[in-house]
């Protein structure tokens, strides 16, 4: 099969082992990655300057892509490199005629989206009819929500028809609100990111028992909660350390843990290098969202085999099973969130057993990428 599919930075972590995938498979992809000026460090693309040029780039373009070589095979991947930051201009409106134009050259059968055509790319409907549309949010986050970025979504739920959610628990709703048959939805998940392996290397494990908050700092995220329940987890567990790992500005008062020094905050971009060591180096990782759909940092904790506390909301209980690859608990509540916490690190035996379970389950059975694969193959062939 021929498989346009179109990304951008952000997505990178969960399109890279698709891709190599889909390749291992036999099917040509061809692989649009959009790289914004606004969005050079984000997931496995952390660029440090940018080709002055808009345009399609090869990734010899980005040194940067150069340790992923091994990983996939670059040969068909196209940086969409747009360096305005204004929708609306010559430079960007000729990108998406590129884009268009290679689209025409390839032919593909299929057209996978990870995101709504936006202003600069509405040219991208004239293929709507072999589109497939992943929503990783189906809804804005909590405080997130934009008049034109709803606009746009819009305007995709209408003209497309077939489209990936990455949970069930959100399926009937998003049916129902944007009058979407249940039929044209697929429900697939996210497989384990083995590019991480290419960044670790090998050191004596430390002994100290660490917690880790990891991604942008915003407020559906619910720092916060997790802020206030380690304080009552370092009470009776006394050598616990926390470290909070992710760009973004703090929306509640930081200044009354920063200082504590069992709590160790890096407020700033994290490279996919480091991001690989602080997974490596934490026992168990807190996802204590307020709202959410699904989360790559669960993704990235179990590509290590590291077991997950997180809320039950949106898509998270499908990905946290419950006492086996974590533990979950509900939002806001910081009480059952530290008590949640202690439980799954005084039972050291509980905790290899979870370990045991992550690496069985992302490695060869239905979350592996073979299966995930085959799933969207099959939905593809329905256009």
């Amino acid at each position: 099969m021929k498989i346009a599919y179109i990304s951008k930075s952000c997505y990178a972590d969960t399109d890279f082992p698709l891709i190599r995938k889909y390749q291992q498979m036999g099917h040509e992809v061809h692989y649009f990655l959009n790289v914004d000026c606004r969005e050079l460090h984000s997931t496995l693309i952390d660029i440090n300057v940018q080709n002055p040029n808009s345009c399609l780039l090869s990734p010899d373009a980005y040194p940067e892509l150069d340790v992923y070589r091994n990983y996939i095979d670059m040969s068909n991947v196209y940086i969409v490199n747009r360096v305005e930051k204004s929708s609306i201009n010559y430079k960007t409106l000729r990108l998406a005629h590129l884009v268009d134009k290679k689209l025409q050259e390839i032919q593909p059968d299929v057209i996978h989206l990870l995101e709504p055509p936006y202003i600069n790319n509405l040219l991208l409907y004239k293929w709507r009819k072999k589109m497939v549309l992943t929503m990783h949010d189906p809804f804005p986050h909590t405080g997130e929500s934009f008049a034109r970025r709803s606009f746009f979504r819009n305007i995709a739920f209408k003209l497309i028809k077939k489209f990936v959610l990455l949970n069930a628990r959100q399926k009937s709703q998003f049916s129902s609100r944007y009058k979407i048959q249940e039929n044209n939805i697929l429900i697939n998940s996210i497989g384990r990111f083995d590019y991480l392996q290419l960044f670790v290397v090998p050191r004596k494990k430390k002994s100290k028992v660490n917690v880790l908050f990891f991604g942008r700092i915003s407020p559906y995220k619910g720092v916060e909660y997790l802020c206030e329940a380690m304080t009552k987890v370092h009470e009776v567990l006394p050598g616990v350390t926390l470290t909070i790992a992710g760009g973004g500005d703090f929306y509640f008062d930081i200044a009354k843990y920063s200082s504590k020094n069992w709590i160790k905050i890096i407020n700033k971009y994290i490279g996919v290098k480091q991001m690989a060591e602080l997974f490596d180096d934490c026992t168990i990782s807190v996802c204590p969202y307020t709202d959410a759909t699904q989360s790559g940092v669960i993704n990235t904790s179990y590509s290590f085999s590291k077991p997950v506390v997180a809320t039950n909301v949106g898509g998270l209980p499908e990905m946290v099973e419950q006492g086996k690859s974590g533990l979950l608990v509900q939002p806001k509540n910081s009480d059952k969130l530290a008590d949640t916490i202690i439980s799954i690190l005084e039972n050291e035996n509980n905790l290899l057993e979870m370990q045991k379970f992550i690496s069985d389950e992302y490695y060869a059975s239905d979350k592996s990428w073979d299966i995930i694969a085959n799933k969207y193959i099959e939905f593809y062939k329905m256009l």
